[in-house]
């Protein structure tokens, strides 16, 4: 309860479809972040110097950062990986062991999305019957929250602190001015949270 919220988030509704190739396109370039921007990089040749331009840097006290050419080179070819290193390991279907025999896996197949069949001349119009898509119920995504909570933080949230009964989440509440509304309720009546700024409330 005293734990400083870094980020985490609760939040299980945030899903990517099979066919939603711009979640996957966004996700992935997530996952594998590029070390900078080159629509925030510029050069300047009459002086010889590089600038990159980016939301303020309290390192530098700037929102721009500006090198010697040279410089500049010596620092981005750090993030260059030495040869035969991988950044990115695959596993499963995804294993370079794998992916070449995809086409000869009809399970592969039949749920590859449609970019890859035409690509790939293979699949075609499936015309067995599909299965309907499997959907987790929100309840068990509800509990899988809670066993993930208990494997790393070795609590389980769902217990009660005071009584060790079982509990259920009725709603995650995330509109500021309702929160606020309960947490001074919990002030009035002498339940704070542990660790609550009260400043922040004003």
């Amino acid at each position: 309860m005293c734990w400083k919220h870094s980020g985490f988030s609760v939040d299980n509704r945030v899903r990517i479809g099979a066919e939603d190739h711009t979640a996957r396109v966004a996700l992935a370039q997530y996952i594998a972040r590029a070390p900078l921007a080159l629509k925030k990089l510029s050069y300047l040749p009459s002086q010889g110097k590089v600038s990159y331009t980016s939301d303020f840097n309290p390192a530098n006290g700037d929102t721009i950062k500006v090198w010697d050419a040279r410089d500049f080179i010596a620092a981005a070819t750090l993030f260059i990986p030495p040869q035969g290193v991988r950044l990115i390991r695959y596993f499963g279907l995804y294993s370079s062991r794998s992916r070449w025999r995809w086409p000869q896996l009809s399970h592969v197949v039949r749920h590859a999305p449609r970019g890859w069949k035409e690509a790939h001349g293979v699949g075609g119009d499936d015309s067995r019957p599909q299965p309907a898509p499997c959907t987790v119920p929100e309840c068990a995504c509800r509990s899988a929250w809670a066993r993930l909570i208990a494997k790393i933080y070795e609590r389980d949230p769902l217990v009660c602190p005071t009584c060790n009964s079982r509990m259920r989440i009725l709603a995650v509440i995330t509109d500021p001015a309702e929160v606020k509304k309960i947490l001074r309720h919990l002030i009035k009546i002498g339940r704070p949270p542990p660790g609550l700024d009260l400043a922040a409330l004003n």
